[in-house]
């Protein structure tokens, strides 16, 4: 008889990372280790040969010696009720993924966005798990964030860097001036030529003027939005992500200190910021997070 692998006591689950330029499928326990994954670019344009693709990453998988029985999708766009409105980094619209794979597996499947899946995992096993309310916000190509409310996450379809601020004599959306990308913008608008954030920032740390004038706006707009932030949710930590933290050194402590200023006068908790635990494998762990979330 072939003994199994897999721990009795242990739940095995399938993650599937979702993401612009590549595509993950993977079993994870239950005590975040990795199993098995594969990765490859993600299919654009074509949502039957993403779905196809998907299935073959997962039939690929070990998933029956495993006794696996969910599965939870990390996707990178508008997500609603399990349902995937639109994938815009994909060209993908209408994709009722659940449902298909639902339909071909023994699976209960529950989709999320990346943001709320990052979210969900850093309150369970990352930077917030020792907290009972917090809000994660990832920076980096884009903007994106969520609520955790009494460890639970507050599942709403669109992402706050679509919110409108003012900028210059009109007004923008946050991420178009505050993001990795939105960074390149900012400093264009004002005849700084750089080629990604990382560029930016390290003429920031070289002292360049117009550079760290320009740095001194970002961190004015970005502290306001923290601000905002906890006054309407009163959260016990910010936990922030993505690309830009890379730079986190210079800004991390500014950022808290900013906008710790702005609501000192309010009888609320003052802003606490910690760096989110997972970084490269922050899309599997968000589906783990999703996935084990789901009920029996």
């Amino acid at each position: 008889m072939k003994l199994k692998r897999w721990n009795y006591n242990m739940e095995y689950v399938i993650s599937v990372d979702l993401g612009a330029t590549n595509l993950r499928v993977g079993i994870v326990s239950s005590d975040l280790k990795i199993i098995e994954v594969n990765r490859e670019k993600t299919t654009k344009n074509d949502k039957n040969a993403l779905l196809k693709q998907i299935c073959r990453l997962i039939e690929s998988l070990p998933y029956e010696e495993y006794n696996v029985k969910k599965v939870g999708v990390s996707a990178c766009g508008l997500i609603e009720h399990d349902y995937i409105t639109i994938l815009p980094n994909l060209g993908i619209r209408n994709f009722d993924l659940k449902k298909e794979l639902e339909s071909r597996y023994p699976f209960k499947v529950e989709i999320k966005n990346d943001a709320n899946c990052t979210a969900l995992a850093e309150a369970s096993f990352g930077a917030a798990k020792d907290v009972r309310d917090s809000y994660f916000i990832t920076i980096s190509s884009g903007i994106g964030g969520c609520l955790i409310f009494d460890k639970k996450m507050i599942d709403l379809p669109f992402e706050i860097g679509h919110m409108f601020i003012k900028y210059g004599t009109g007004y923008e959306e946050f991420e178009k001036v505050c993001s990795g990308n939105g960074i390149v913008k900012l400093c264009a608008d004002k005849y700084l030529i750089v080629d990604h954030a990382g560029q930016f920032f390290d003429l920031v740390r070289k002292g360049d003027i117009l550079a760290n004038a320009i740095f001194e706006e970002w961190l004015e707009m970005v502290s306001l939005f923290l601000a905002n932030t906890q006054m309407e949710y009163n959260t016990d930590l910010i936990v922030l992500s993505g690309g830009v933290m890379k730079s986190s050194d210079l800004f991390i402590e500014k950022l808290e200190r900013k906008a710790n200023n702005l609501i000192e006068r309010f009888p609320i908790k003052p802003i606490k910021i910690e760096l989110a635990k997972f970084d490269q494998d922050a899309g599997l762990m968000g589906g783990v997070s999703v996935a084990l979330a789901i009920e029996d």
